[in-house]
């Protein structure tokens, strides 16, 4: 194995971001040209292609009785052991699209708990957070717009008769009535999944247009099946992709007044995996 490729050599795409890990520990194994197993569940397979012909690596499955160190590309937040002597690091695609419903006013810390708390319930690695999607009606919510900017996250958002056209587990009469759909956090969190992943099928390889949303729910299985052999990866199956269903997440304190507007209390979070990686 050749000693000058390192960890740093490997063409990483750069929407990708660095999880927690023993960074220095498989990088030193790599340059030692010791054997290091890669595990991918998600993201784009195409910085393979980069790779010299000698290297270390090896996937899930292949010479695993030599293995010195371990990369994870997941959307899943890992603990490692501290004592294990197999050093291991995670790299995050931006594969997830958290979709956000909330009352007028709701401030940024009060959605970004409600954001930290599913992923820590959840297991979900806030670095493979792709973005936010909720109900055009609330394209102008400040806290969303705060947290959308602090985060670097694109909020996408989508008119009612979109959201109210897509098939959710936890729809909502008392909803439908506010806002004029049944859902609006779980039927934004698929809708964006849709979206991205048609509009870089499209860009890649001119599959489907998404010129005209109103077609959205009847293309996104289609739409959804191009995008997998684009990505590289097969995750999981249409019906499974929202990751996290409905959570509801109220503020402990009473809505206070500002100037005589009262204050949001209340988050409604849901969480689906997109077949492509976001690299936006």
């Amino acid at each position: 194995m050749s000693d000058e490729f390192t960890l740093d050599m490997l063409d990483i795409p750069s929407g990708w971001n660095r999880g927690t890990g023993d960074w220095m520990g498989v990088a030193a194994a790599m340059k030692r040209g010791e054997t290091v197993e890669v595990i991918q569940e998600v993201g784009s397979t195409l910085w393979r292609n980069s790779l010299p012909e000698k290297h270390s690596l090896y996937w899930d499955g292949e010479n695993l009785s030599t293995i010195k160190g371990r990369i994870w590309i997941s959307f899943t937040q890992r603990r490692f052991a501290p004592e294990s002597v197999l050093p291991k690091v995670q790299w995050h695609p931006r594969v997830l699209w958290i979709g956000i419903g909330c009352e007028a006013g709701t401030p940024r810390e009060l959605i970004e708990t409600a954001i930290q708390n599913v992923c820590r319930a959840y297991h979900l690695a806030e670095g493979a957070i792709a973005g936010i999607a909720t109900i055009d009606t609330k394209a102008g919510e400040l806290g969303l717009l705060e947290l959308c900017a602090a985060r670097n996250w694109p909020l996408k958002t989508f008119a009612a008769d979109i959201l109210s056209s897509v098939e959710v587990p936890n729809p909502s009469n008392m909803v439908a009535t506010a806002v004029g759909t049944p859902s609006v956090a779980e039927a934004a969190a698929l809708c964006a999944i849709a979206l991205i992943s048609c509009t870089i099928v499209k860009n890649r390889q001119d599959a489907c247009s998404t010129k005209s949303e109103s077609a959205l729910k009847n293309r996104q299985d289609a739409c959804s099946t191009k995008s997998e052999s684009a990505c590289g990866v097969g995750i999981l199956p249409a019906r499974e992709r929202l990751l996290v269903p409905k959570q509801i997440f109220r503020s402990q304190n009473p809505p206070l007044l500002q100037g005589g507007v009262k204050v949001g209390s209340a988050v409604t979070v849901a969480v689906a995996v997109c077949p492509i990686d976001y690299l936006g």
